[in-house]
């Protein structure tokens, strides 16, 4: 199959599995690993979180939706804590205070973000596009 890297005028970024698997970044506060692909205005990010991992609490301008695709993870916001196991989600709103955690489980995750989240694009600006 061919695929175009137009269309209407836009460029499509695509990324396999290989090279998403490849080209992973690392979080420097969790340790984390990630991949990201990013377009204007929105972002899809992958986590592989391990064991006793945490994500200090923050807030950030961007939207955030997390899909747990694998393990548990803890989201604590206004004294409030959601666990999240395989198939659930959760939508943090932006500039919400919010700490991420998992316990003796792992997690794999993903994100989407709006706007794009600069902390987690990638940081291999040579992808091809």
């Amino acid at each position: 199959m061919l695929l175009s890297n137009q269309y209407m005028n836009n460029k499509i970024i695509y990324r396999n599995n290989e090279q998403s698997q490849n080209e992973k970044n690392v979080d420097p506060g969790s340790g984390s690993s990630f991949w990201s692909i990013e377009g204007t205005n929105v972002q899809f990010t992958w986590f592989d979180v391990p064991a006793n991992t945490n994500f200090s609490s923050h807030k950030h301008e961007s939207e955030q939706v997390t899909y747990v695709l694998d393990g548990v993870l803890f989201f604590r916001s206004e004294d409030l804590v959601y666990k999240l196991s395989k198939g659930d989600c959760i939508l943090i709103p932006g500039n919400t205070d919010h700490e991420v955690w998992t316990e003796n489980i792992p997690a794999k995750a993903v994100d989407a973000w709006s706007p794009v989240n600069n902390l987690y694009t990638r940081i291999d600006k040579n992808f091809k596009q």
